[in-house]
This record gives structure tokens, C-alpha cells and sequence, in this order.
């Protein structure tokens, strides 16, 4: 933490060689308590560097617009689009924390983006093949603004809801949200109101159940009803069950307000590769299950099974940027443009849409400046500058008196070194 003339500032940095040989010099000069005595303390705080922090760049202006961006894709069904049901998968994929540059939101909710990804991979395959063309459709929603009270779900909706041009949403079976799947050996379908028996949600979470005991996963069903007297909705599935709609949140974590979302030490390290892809094949081989109303173990073993490789690819993507909102601002990001592109390849009319955050739902305030080049200088303490400009003055005290009493000391000098004259008798 830093404080200079107008502003108090927090930065945050990784752990560098640099910086610890800072830390450890800092400890040994503040730290007195091994001293012998007060002269030794003095002394050694004499001698010891301090050092001076700073930091370069403009200073951070508010950002007064920023746009988030929703990416959806869609695999139609068999028969006319229009009259058949839909399944809805959605995943925001930006992330947040206490540092924007250092947000990369692995398991929250870049695991959530990795098994969107892999069903869209694996269902592209079954829908383009007449034998397996289910009478079902799918949509894919990317969401954008998450973490700002998923503004990105929110738009989707009016757009889909409120329009009368767009039936997607029209006759939907249930929206499926994913977050938090990158570890544990739990999963948990997070509801707002409790799908009634033999509805395609109660369905979907018995398979779920089956497949994931088999798994060695347990899995259950967390009933929390929406507080409306909050600003901001828990779960994702929330804006969908507002809107009447069947929705649910799968995640391994119990509650929503756990300190593992919205973390800067949620990183690519944190993740357990081999967890996700268990959980991405659990969820695959039951939504599959669903779809189809049958085992799947043929249509897995056609060459569409969840693999390591796979999962590992999508979270490299997933991890080779930061996701702060801020960060993927505007139309040109690249993270945003290569999904795109990946929704192109396995759905149809695949889409951008970008949307003006409001800052009234809620209220938030995000800054351009998101990171800065600090330069640390050592310097001597005011201790060591107050007795050097001492002993400067008192050197050039001397040099003055003897200046001004020089003629005076060369004759005294010259007197006692000169010869003295003896009389002779």
C-alpha cells in the first residue's frame, strides 16, 4: 500500500526474487529486537537502505461507458425450430478480484466455459449426423458481466423474452447455468423452486444423480429461493427463474458467497484437470441421457468422449488472458473474438451481441489504469542524511577558522619552528 500527495493506492504484484530481497532488507533494518543495545540499534539503522516506491503511468480515470459482450450460438433440432422445446446452457466468462490484471477466474468461471465448450464440441457432431439428430433444440449463451450482476443473462432475456421475433426461449425445457466445476468431488443443482417430478429438470437431475453415484460423485439438489430485497442475484440460474422460466445453477459449491469466487488466488494452478473432466463427463453423459431418453455409452464410444486433452485445451484458453470486466471491454478483445470463433465452428448463427453495462444494477465503478510499472530506488534513512549534512558542516567549520586564522597561525607556527639566536659572550 502506497500514499502519496493525492490518493491512497493498493497495488498488488507477484512474488519476485526482487521482492523479497526488499521484504527481507526492510525486516532486518526495522527490526531492533536483536539489537545489544541502543547504539548498536542506532548504528544499524543507520547503515541499513530504505527504499523509495515509484510508480509510473497516468492515473486512473473512471470509466464512464463499458460494454460487455454476450456470445450465443444454436443447434437446431429435427422438425420445424419454432415448435420444438429448447435446452439453454449458459456460462459467464469473465472473472473478478481484488486485482484486474491478476482475475483469471479458473475455476470461477473458466471451468464453467470449459464444459460449455466440450457439449457444444460433442453435440455438434451428433446433431450434424441424421441418425442422431434429436428433436430438441440447444442454445449456447456466453455471458458477459457476470460478476456485475449478469447483466449478460439479463439481456439475453428481454432479447429472446421480449421480442416477439425470437421463439428460442419460448417453450424452453429448463437453462442449465454452469459455475465452479473445477475441483471437489461434489456436484450441486442450486434451484430457486423445486422442479416437480417427472418435469425434463427432475429428470435431468435424476440422471445426474445416477451417473455421478457411478462416478464416485455426490450429488444433490440445494433448494434457495430468490431475495428479492437483495441488489444482486446469487446464482446466475436467478435471472431465468424470475422470468418463469425453469432454470438451475450446477456447481461443487455449496453457496454462492464462498471466498473461492471473485479471488485473485483463483489461478490455472488451483484447478484439478482430472476433476473436470469427470464432472464435464458426468454432466455430458447426462444431458445426453435426457436428450435422448436412452444410455449413451455407444454414442461415447463413437469417438465424442470427454478427454483430459480436450478439457486442458479449453482451460488454456480459458487461462491466457485475465477477465476482469474492465479488460474485456470493447469490440476488439481477443479473448472474446476466439470464442466466438469456436461457437462459429460447432453452432449455427453463432453471434456477438454488446451491451452497455448499467451501472445501476448495480452500482459499480471500474478504472481504465489496471496496471502500472513500479520502480523501488534505495535510499538512506533521514537519520544517515541528518549526521552526514553534520559532519559536512562541521568540516566545513573547520576549513573556515582555519582560513580566517591562518595568518595568525603561521606566525606562531614560524616562531616556534624558526631558529632561536644564542649570544655569545
Amino acid at each position: 500500500m502506497l500514499e502519496s500527495d493525492t490518493q491512497l493506492g493498493v497495488y498488488l504484484a507477484y512474488e519476485t526474487q526482487e521482492l523479497l530481497d526488499i521484504y527481507v532488507s526492510v525486516r532486518t533494518a526495522t527490526n531492533t529486537d536483536s539489537a545489544t543495545s541502543a547504539a548498536a540499534a542506532l548504528l544499524r539503522s543507520l547503515s541499513s537502505d530504505g527504499y523509495q516506491i515509484v510508480v509510473g503511468g497516468s492515473q486512473s480515470k473512471l470509466m464512464s461507458d463499458m460494454s460487455i459482450a454476450n456470445i450465443q450460438g444454436k443447434l437446431s433440432g429435427y422438425g420445424v425450430e419454432e415448435q420444438l422445446p429448447t435446452v439453454a446452457v449458459v456460462a459467464h466468462y469473465d472473472a473478478f478480484g481484488a486485482a484486474p490484471e491478476l482475475s483469471w477466474g479458473s475455476d470461477s468461471n473458466g471451468s464453467g466455459v470449459v464444459i460449455l465448450l466440450e457439449l457444444a464440441r460433442i453435440l455438434s457432431r451428433l446433431y450434424a449426423s441424421p441418425r442422431t439428430h434429436p428433436r430438441l433444440n440447444i442454445a449456447f449463451l456466453l455471458s458477459g458481466g457476470g460478476y456485475i450482476n449478469y447483466q449478460g443473462s439479463k439481456r439475453f432475456l428481454e432479447d429472446h423474452l421480449d421480442a416477439s421475433d425470437s421463439p428460442l426461449l419460448s417453450e424452453t425445457h429448463y437453462t442449465m447455468c454452469l459455475d465452479s466445476l473445477g475441483a471437489g468431488d461434489n456436484i450441486r443443482m442450486h434451484v430457486s423452486k423445486k422442479p416437480k417430478d417427472n418435469s425434463p429438470a427432475h429428470i435431468f437431475f435424476q440422471g445426474l444423480e445416477e451417473i455421478g453415484t457411478k462416478s464416485g460423485i455426490k450429488v444433490e439438489m440445494v433448494h434457495r429461493k430468490i431475495n428479492l430485497q437483495e441488489d444482486t442475484q446469487a446464482w446466475e440460474h436467478e435471472k431465468y427463474s424470475m422470468r418463469r422460466l425453469p432454470a438451475f445453477t450446477v456447481s461443487r459449491l455449496p453457496h454462492p458467497k464462498t471466498g473461492e469466487r471473485g479471488s485473485i488466488l483463483d489461478t490455472p494452478d488451483s484447478i484439478d484437470v482430472d476433476a473436470l473432466t469427470r464432472n464435464t463427463a458426468v454432466i455430458a453423459t447426462s444431458l445426453l441421457q435426457h436428450i435422448y431418453n436412452t444410455s449413451v455409452d455407444e454414442i461415447f464410444s463413437e469417438g465424442l468422449e470427454v478427454t483430459r486433452e480436450s478439457v486442458q485445451s479449453w482451460l488454456d484458453l480459458m487461462s491466457s488472458q485475465p477477465r476482469s470486466p474492465q479488460l474485456l471491454s470493447g469490440k476488439n478483445n481477443p479473448l472474446v473474438s476466439t470464442l466466438h470463433q469456436v461457437l462459429s465452428r460447432y453452432t449455427n448463427e453463432a453471434r456477438v451481441t454488446y451491451v452497455k453495462a448499467d451501472k445501476r444494477d448495480p452500482e459499480w465503478a471500474f478504472y481504465d489504469v489496471t496496471k502500472t510499472t513500479m520502480a523501488a530506488y534505495a535510499v538512506k534513512p533521514a537519520a544517515f542524511d541528518f549526521l552526514l549534512t553534520l559532519a559536512i558542516l562541521s568540516y566545513l567549520g573547520v576549513i573556515y577558522v582555519f582560513l580566517q586564522y591562518f595568518p595568525k597561525i603561521y606566525v606562531m607556527m614560524a616562531r616556534i619552528t624558526s631558529p632561536r639566536k644564542s649570544k655569545i659572550h
